[in-house]
């Protein structure tokens, strides 16, 4: 194209996501984050790294705790602290003191030894028709299966100099909550986000869908441009003051209440979370460095808060005073309305069952920051924004949901209940094609890419294959693309790898003593993780 012609072409587009001029009257400028936690420093990290030109002020009670629980999540939360936020390594491992996370340990379904649910599940770097053939499970289908099974973590000592493959396999992070809220609450502050201690008396709403102002209780009249209602399960503006419906997943998902506590494990750090079955439930167990974070995801409905206590103590001796959650699940019809959305579960909540919840706020806030106008005399990206955050929550609604619908371990009335009546309408279709042959992953190259598109979320059809697989759905096996003996050679070779890695606590050492490991995950061009690939495969 000529340079006449560029010209000529330059004032159909405008840069997107400019600083308003200043005589611009419906500039964004102000941006009032309504609540803390991991949802508020969050989204006020990102509008200061992403707009540093806006003024951005979190309004929080310091009356209302952190509940300190243990947080298991996916690996997107490396790239999104790393590399969109600008999160320095180093300083998390300081002041966080994250552990390694390679996937999901399943006390789950028929098979005694459980299944287990590794990231790399859509590598099958070894093979899961083979294991299934070989074991009777899915239990050696990749290296970070293996791995979890031996309790390793892909650092290896190699006589003194360390190495790594962790740019190679993904891997994720458990979080004590409360040090990472405290740390992101104290970079806020060093990166200019303003802070507000008060609670919110009053929201005055102007006509339609607008937030006019908020009034709290000592009196304090706040305004601002664009609000973001990261208040919790209250939901005072999205679901309070605007009155947005909200669109229960109760027929999906029947638990209401957790009860938490955390154990000693004596210095055996697991590389992975634990989800084990309980009577009217299931447990996580997350490890931090000092102790297993657990909690019992139950329905009130079919134990009560005493019984569901007594039964986790039972399950686990030595655990702490236990602590009552109570939570919903669905989401709002919409996230966004006027100048308000609502991030966290203030707009939607499920159980924490695939260690979801960090990775859904960041869903939101790449949401916000890629609608959000710099003018309010711009087209706003609402309804976009608002549809393709339904469609996400929707489908990870489904997902979780055949966690229970083929969950046969118990048999007690809540797990009958579950099995009978759990609604897995939204991918009964996946299902009979599942039915139909598996694995899902390895069907047809069309059918297999329209699969996917059926299974919007991170997991995507390898999570869907693993999770029925693992539980011993029927299904009719596909041929394996590779012989039994090569299979075999190739689990050798990755046992090999396993055997030379370290158990967790001692590679966390080493990576805390080797800072070039973090920079080669971060950096290089061929890690999952790397700068050229910061929001490719896995994010969205």
């Amino acid at each position: 194209m000529s340079a006449a012609r560029r010209d000529d072409t330059r004032e159909w587009f405008i840069e997107r996501a400019h600083e308003p001029s200043a005589d611009d009257h419906e500039g964004i400028r102000r941006i009032g984050i309504m609540g803390g936690g991991t949802a508020g420093y969050l989204t006020a990290l990102a509008l200061k790294a992403r707009r540093p030109w806006l003024d951005v002020t979190l309004v929080e009670s310091s009356g209302i705790p952190i509940i300190g629980v243990g947080e298991a999540t996916v690996p997107s939360l490396v790239v999104f602290l790393h590399h969109y936020l600008g999160i320095d390594p180093d300083e998390l491992y300081d002041k966080v003191r994250p552990t390694w996370k390679l996937g999901i340990k399943f006390e789950w379904g028929p098979d005694p030894e459980g299944f287990l649910a590794p990231f790399d599940w859509d590598s099958d770097s070894i093979g899961v028709v083979g294991s299934l053939r070989s074991r009777g499970n899915i239990n050696d289908f990749t290296l970070q299966a293996l791995l979890m099974r031996a309790d390793r973590t892909p650092i290896f000592a190699n006589g003194g100099r360390p190495e790594s493959l962790m740019k190679h396999l993904r891997y994720a992070y458990h979080l004590d909550n409360a040090r990472f809220v405290t740390f992101l609450s104290d970079l806020a502050r060093r990166r200019g986000v303003r802070h507000t201690d008060a609670r919110i008396a009053k929201v005055v709403r102007r006509s339609g869908d607008w937030i006019d102002s908020i009034v709290t209780e000592d009196g304090r009249e706040l305004r601002f441009d664009f609000y973001v209602d990261c208040t919790g399960f209250r939901s005072l503006l999205l679901g309070k003051t605007l009155e947005t419906p909200f669109l229960s997943y109760a027929d999906s998902l029947f638990t209401d209440s957790a009860v938490t506590g955390n154990l000693p494990h004596h210095g055996h750090l697991k590389p992975y979370t634990t989800a084990t079955t309980m009577s009217a439930g299931w447990c996580w167990s997350i490890p931090t460095p000092e102790s297993d974070h657990l909690g019992y995801v139950y329905s009130s409905s079919a134990l009560s808060d005493e019984e569901a206590a007594a039964e986790l103590a039972t399950r686990f001796p030595g655990i702490s005073e236990p602590r009552i959650v109570r939570f919903r699940s669905g989401r709002h019809e919409q996230a966004w309305r006027g100048n308000v959305m609502g991030i966290g579960n203030s707009y939607a909540f499920v159980e924490p069952l695939e260690s979801s919840g960090i990775y859904m706020i960041t869903l939101g806030i790449l949401g916000l920051l890629g609608g959000l106008p710099g003018s309010w005399r711009e087209p706003a990206a609402r309804e976009v924004v608002n549809a393709g955050l339904a469609r996400k929550w929707d489908a990870l609604r489904w997902f979780l949901a055949i966690h229970y619908r083929f969950n046969t371990r118990l048999d007690t009335p809540f797990w009958k209940r579950a099995n009978h009546e759990t609604d897995v309408s939204g991918i009964q279709h996946l299902l009979d094609l599942y039915a139909a042959g598996a694995p899902l992953s390895q069907r047809d190259a069309v059918v297999r890419d329209f699969a996917e598109q059926a299974m919007p979320t991170f997991y995507g059809i390898a999570g869907v294959d693993t999770i029925l697989l693992g539980q011993h759905v029927r299904t009719s096996l596909l041929p394996q693309s590779i012989s039994m003996e090569e299979w075999h050679e190739r689990k050798a070779a990755a046992e090999l790898l396993v055997k030379r890695a370290l158990p967790h606590a001692e590679a966390l050492d080493v990576i805390r003593a080797t800072p070039e490991i973090h920079q080669a995950i971060l950096e290089d061009e061929d890690s999952w993780a790397g700068r050229g690939r910061s929001f490719g495969h896995g994010f969205v």
